[in-house]
Formats: structure tokens, sequence, C-alpha cells
């Protein structure tokens, strides 16, 4: 029996509705693509590290919409979105944001991390499947000394050029004979000490206590009982916050003096290190590649719209992520195309100030598209991290010898 004209009529018009429909939808998601140019961006939004992480995020969105007030966030007609995914301080995660964002999410290009296990990963990562990859803060010198032409390192320096300003100070003003080397177990605190061994034998300084330590430790009085006995005229630490704050707390509960700490960056000069720390916090010095108070355009700027915006300050770690936004938006609008070459190439070909001071790719050193960074030496007095050196910055004079503990 023959079924009725009107049925197969019927049949055929919602089978070619649905065909309508589904291309409807292909070409929508086509289009959503392709008016915006994705930015993937990997920071540590919880776990250990969330402290810098959400530091580095809120600097990144803040620059963000300052760009775009600016009209330089559209390009061509098409917006720069970023995408921020969270690693938890981990390098499995890291190594999955970076693949989501490359092969799911289709990003023009990468920014982060922030631990140097992290910034690894994702560089190698990067690095395998040709996607530009704009380092935010890893430190760990062999991240540019790999020869990796998409992996590019400008706000952030390499650990071992951290003490650049400390080694003047040292030389002009110190002048010390034995120094002892803490530093967490990581690859930026092994980087640290490394760069920091090789200036002190270059000098005659003697080593008289050289050891790591595994990060996130809670009793550190053994070794730093260790260290009293050697009696340094100074100590190198290099720790992230909660260790940073729990050394110099041990430091004094153990009475152990000497005659100046200096923390390799990281978690000394953190606002969050005086809180956790307290009154062990004073005369604790520093190297940071960031004060607010530096000459660069925009600097203090930052620093008070960052204030005024979050209601906290920021340490070079927002720096560094606010300035990574303006050179990926610089980068972004030079490039004669979106493509992972054509942002590559205009990556390489940055000239470009920021608060980080100027931004040059360069190749130096065994250092691969790696900008020659700036550094100072602060030191927490009276509550307030002052800028000691290079002379004609410092905000205060270096407080040297530091009073023993029962004396501050």
């Amino acid at each position: 029996m023959r079924k009725p004209i009107w049925r197969s009529l019927m049949a055929f018009v919602l089978i070619l509705g649905l065909l309508v429909t589904l291309g409807g939808c292909g070409s929508q998601n086509a289009a959503g693509s392709a008016d915006v140019i994705k930015v993937g961006i990997i920071l540590p939004l919880t776990g250990s590290e969330a402290t810098f992480g959400n530091m580095e995020k809120n600097a990144f969105e803040m620059a963000y919409e300052e760009l775009k007030a600016a009209g330089k966030t559209t390009i061509g007609g098409k917006d720069i979105q970023l995408l921020f995914e969270d690693d938890q301080g981990k390098q499995d995660m890291a190594k999955s944001a970076t693949e989501k964002l490359v092969n799911q999410d289709k990003v023009v290009m990468i920014s982060g991390a922030y631990s140097s296990a992290s910034t690894n990963v994702i560089a190698g990562a990067a690095q395998s499947m040709n996607i530009p990859l704009l380092v935010t803060t890893g430190s760990a010198d062999d991240i540019t000394k790999k020869g990796w032409e998409w992996v590019f390192r400008g706000a952030a320096a390499p650990a071992s050029k951290y003490t650049v300003a400390l080694w003047e100070m040292l030389d002009q003003v110190i002048k010390p004979k034995t120094a002892a080397i803490i530093y967490e177990s990581t690859d930026f605190g092994k980087s640290s000490a490394t760069g920091f061994r090789a200036e002190a034998e270059k000098r005659g300084i003697e080593i008289v206590y050289d050891q790591p330590y595994e990060a996130g430790a809670i009793d550190f009085k053994p070794m730093l009982a260790k260290v009293k006995t050697t009696n340094p005229d100074m100590v190198f630490a290099v720790s992230y916050l909660m260790d940073a704050s729990m050394i110099v707390k041990q430091s004094k509960e153990l009475d152990f003096n000497t005659k100046l700490v200096v923390g390799g960056g990281a978690g000394y000069t953190l606002p969050e290190f005086r809180e956790n720390a307290g009154e062990a916090s004073e005369y604790i010095a520093s190297s940071t590649l960031w004060v607010p108070s530096v000459t660069w355009p925009g600097a203090k700027e930052f620093f008070d719209n960052y204030v005024k915006k979050y209601g906290k300050e920021p340490d070079y770690h927002g720096a560094q992520a606010y300035a990574t936004m303006h050179i990926i938006v610089d980068a972004l609008n030079r490039a004669q195309e979106l493509s992972n070459t054509g942002i590559q190439k205009a990556l390489k070909e940055t000239d470009l100030m920021t608060v980080m001071g100027p931004i040059k790719f360069e190749d130096w050193e065994g250092y691969t598209n790696q900008n020659r960074p700036y550094t100072y030496v602060v030191q927490w007095q009276k509550g307030k991290l002052e800028v000691i050196w290079p002379e004609d910055v410092k905000s205060a004079p270096l407080v040297y010898p530091v009073p023993n503990w029962g004396e501050r």
C-alpha cells in the first residue's frame, strides 16, 4: 500500500530542516571561534602557590581592561579573549592545561606559569606543538637555555640573574668572607643556588653551608641549628612564601644571628611575608626584579591602581603579569598574521617599554629569546620594604650588620 504523498513531503521537510539547523550550528561555532583571538594563561589559582597565581591573574585582567579601554584588544574586528587554566602548582596539571588550550580551545599563544617546574613542562609542550609561549614568572635558567625557538621570557629573569644588584652591594659594601646557602629543592631554588655559588667562588667567599630542603617542610630548626654552628657572615635563602616565613621565625626562636639574611626573591618580597613572619621579618633583605618606586613609565600607577582595585599590594610577580599582558597585546597587534609563525616573528621583534623596563628578546650567554633583566635589593625596615640598592634609586640606607634578635 502506497504512503500518502503528504507524509513523504512532511518527512522531507523535517529532514531538510534538521540539516539546515545542523549546518547553522556549525557555521555559528566557526564564526564564534573566528571572532575571537584566544590566549591561554596557566597559573596556580588554587593550592600552595595560589597567592602568587591570583595576584598574577588580577594583574593580567587589570592590564587587559586598561588595554581594552584604549582600543588595543580588538584586532581586525576580533577581540582578544583570555582563557585561564589552573595548574594548582602541579606539573601534570600544567601539561594537561597546555594540551587542552592548544588542542581543544585553539589558542594562538600561551602565557604562564608561576613555578619553574610547571613552566618547564609547559615550555616543553609548547615547543613540541609549535605554539608560542611567553613565560610570566618561571625563572629556572634552563627554561631559555635549551634553544627552544617557541619559548620567550620577557618580564621574568633567569634565576641566576636575580642577584646582579646584590653582588654589586656585596662587593662594594658588605664584602663577606663566608656565606651559607639554604634553598628549596625545586628548579628555581637549584638555579638560584647554582648562580650564587658560582659568584661566591669567583670572589673567594667560603661557602660554609650549602644544602637544599624539601619545600613545604614544617620544622626547619635542625637545618638552621647546623647553619648556626658555621657562623656565616651572611645567609642566602631561596624559599617560597610559607617556607620563607617559617625560616625567619624559627631563626629568631633559635637566636640564630648573622650579619645579613638575603632572600633570592620569591617569598621574601611579598606583603604576606611580613604578615606571616611578623617581627621576625625585620631587616630581612632580598633580591627582587621590581619595586613600585622604579622609574619605568607606569610602574607607580600600576601599583596604586592595583591597590585601589584589589585592596592588596602587588610585588614583582604582579608587575610581571601586568607587563606580560602588554607584551602579548603588543605582539598580537604587530603580527602580520595571527598564525603561530606570525606571532613568533612578532614576539622576536618586540621592542617595548613596560612597568618592568624595556623588553627585547635576545640570545645571550646561552639564553634564547631572553630579555636582559634589571634587579634591585630590598630590606624590610619598620614593616616597609625599602630599596637599599642600587644607590641611585634607594629609598633607605642599608641596615648592616643587622642587630641581634635580642636587640631588635
